[in-house]
Parts: C-alpha cells; sequence; structure tokens
C-alpha cells in the first residue's frame, strides 16, 4: 500500500469557475497589493490582471518555442507605454549614439553634386544570422521579432 509522503507538496488543480480560493496574505504580498490598488483598481480586478497577464507571458513564450510547455518563462524587461501628459514640454536633445554605427559621420557630398546611390539590402542574413520574420505579439501594433535557429 503506497501512500504520498506527508511533507512531499502535492500538485495542486487549478481552482474552478466560480470557486473562491483562498490565500494566505504575508506582508510582501500586502504591500505589493497596496501599489497595484492605488491605481483606483479593486482587490480581484488586480488578482485577475496580474494573473492574465502572467498567463500571456506563458502562452507567448510556449507559443514561441522560448521555454518548453508547461516551463514558467523568465521576464527579461518590459515596455512602459508613456503617457502623453507626462512628457516634458521642453525639447529634449538628440539621443546619444548608442552604438558604432550611430555614431559614424556621415558620408560628404559628391563634388559633382549627385547624391550617391542607395545601398540595397543584402540578399542573404549575415553569418550566423537566419531570416528574420516579424510575428504579431500579445499586444496590437508591437510585433514579437523571432530569429530562426540554427540547425
Amino acid at each position: 500500500m503506497a501512500t504520498a509522503h506527508p511533507n512531499q507538496p502535492k500538485k495542486q488543480d487549478p481552482p474552478k469557475a466560480g470557486q473562491r480560493p483562498s490565500v494566505r496574505i504575508d506582508d510582501q504580498l500586502a504591500a505589493d497589493l497596496a501599489v497595484l490598488m492605488s491605481t483606483g483598481d479593486n482587490f480581484s480586478d488586480v488578482v485577475r490582471q496580474a494573473v492574465g497577464q502572467r498567463a500571456d507571458m506563458c502562452r507567448t513564450a510556449w507559443a514561441e518555442g522560448v521555454v518548453p510547455v508547461g516551463t514558467a518563462p523568465t521576464l527579461l524587461a518590459y515596455q512602459l507605454e508613456q503617457d502623453p501628459n507626462m512628457m516634458p514640454t521642453l525639447p529634449t536633445p538628440a539621443p546619444a549614439p548608442t552604438s558604432a554605427y550611430d555614431a559614424r559621420r556621415q558620408p560628404s557630398p559628391l563634388p559633382g553634386g549627385h547624391p550617391a546611390a542607395s545601398v540595397a539590402r543584402p540578399s542573404t542574413p549575415a553569418p550566423g544570422r537566419g531570416p528574420q520574420q516579424r510575428r504579431p505579439g500579445p499586444y496590437r501594433g508591437v510585433p514579437v521579432r523571432h530569429v530562426n535557429q540554427a540547425v
């Protein structure tokens, strides 16, 4: 007769619709909830939004093959939409170069005054890089860049 060891955590099934799961609220969770609820949302809305956002992140990571299905992805960065009311009113200086390509000098005009011929995109990707595809992300207008894996 085999029984589960009492100290091993049991895998829980997700709650069914209509159930009211309980959560023990420690100091850290209380502080996090206070931040989220300071936006005017109630407890239920905050939990729904947080769980929905995490679920979208998992679905996207699994669909894009970032991590195996059933594995939690690690969030490395996020992008926030700028509130137009928070934009500075004064003009800002041009951004500093972020790479050597940004800092290179622009070629001076040719002596004859004719513009230089445009350079066509290469027909093949750079060595070590596969063709890039634009795929729709979880948010309208924000594509997910996907690089094909080398075989």
